[in-house]
């Protein structure tokens, strides 16, 4: 089932550089190896960024086991006290605590209580690197993310699902199959309802991720707020099972840390992600003053930065 461990680490090494992202990478390929035939294929595990120091030669890091079917080849909690490699660091571990363990079964069946979420806040924690494929084949960059690409994508081929990324590909390779279609078929029809307004301060902005390959590529970092327009309990339901999906799956495309990690903070009492104001008495109604295309980072090649309309489908 999908399980997710925070543990802190203390560093045993004076280390000559700070930890890398494909360091952790590579102490994780090690802990969950997958066979050669699946070693390019989508990952089990989402890394959730690489460990974040506390001081004191102290750090933390977020792991998740994505599977639901077989469970993980390592606990981490059986390697407390056992220093770990990665780079130039020893880190060993000092404790691990379970902080998810929820089916796939559970997590599309079950409610969500008497107050479920119809609004979050969605804050990027390390660099997410959204990319789609131009007429020519070439990746082209989007740093203005809509619900379509923060929750990913199911890829299906002769009427049946054969992968997929992100929360709803998490669904989509390890939920149980019966449950699986018709959920993902819902969750189409509720994203198209979800809208995206932007958090004052924490505005989506362009960053560069520094990729193990010694090159950059666009990314972005900052934060936004979705609003469900559902009514149905249902969809509202679905919404949630959604938000915990991502934070556990992370966004975007896959990089040497993983895909880029969120935290998802729900909000109490959603609201239209637009606030139009009613017509007054003997008055017209005001003209709705659309936002014009926000280009961040400057003219870079290929940036696409304008505020996007909810489109495309959610399975490729």
């Amino acid at each position: 089932m999908p399980r997710r461990w925070t543990v802190i680490l203390r560093d045993r090494a004076d280390a000559a550089r700070p930890i890398r992202p494909e360091d952790c990478h590579g102490l994780l390929n090690h802990w969950w190896p997958q066979s050669d035939r699946e070693h390019t294929a989508a990952k089990r595990w989402a890394m959730n960024g690489w460990p974040l120091p506390l001081g004191n030669r102290l750090h933390h890091w977020t792991l998740t086991w994505l599977d639901d079917e077989d469970p993980a080849p390592l606990d981490p909690a059986e390697l407390v006290g056992v220093p770990q490699r990665i780079g130039d660091h020893l880190l060993e571990p000092l404790s691990v605590t379970r902080t998810f363990d929820r089916t796939y079964a559970e997590m599309l069946t079950e409610g969500y209580g008497r107050f479920p979420a119809r609004a979050a806040e969605i804050r990027a924690m390390t660099p997410v690197v959204t990319t789609t494929r131009d007429t020519t084949g070439e990746r082209v960059p989007h740093i203005w993310p809509n619900p379509r690409r923060l929750f990913g994508a199911v890829h299906r081929s002769g009427g049946g699902i054969v992968g997929g990324s992100g929360a709803v590909g998490a669904v989509a390779r390890f939920a149980p199959s019966a449950l699986a279609a018709s959920w993902l078929e819902r969750a189409l029809l509720d994203l198209s309802q979800l809208r995206r307004s932007p958090l004052p301060g924490e505005e989506v902005r362009l960053t560069e991720h520094h990729h193990a390959e010694k090159r950059n590529v666009l990314g972005w970092l900052g934060g936004l707020r979705l609003d469900s327009a559902a009514g149905a309990r249902r969809s509202i339901d679905t919404f949630a099972t959604l938000l915990e999906l991502i934070e556990l799956t992370g966004v975007g495309k896959y990089t040497a840390q993983g895909f880029g990690a969120v935290r998802v903070d729900s909000v109490g009492g959603g609201r239209p992600a637009v606030e139009v104001p009613a017509p007054r008495e003997g008055h017209g109604a005001h003209p709705v003053r659309r936002a014009r295309p926000r280009h961040v980072g400057g003219t870079r090649a290929h940036a696409v930065a304008e505020a996007e309309e909810f489109g495309g489908a959610l399975f490729d």
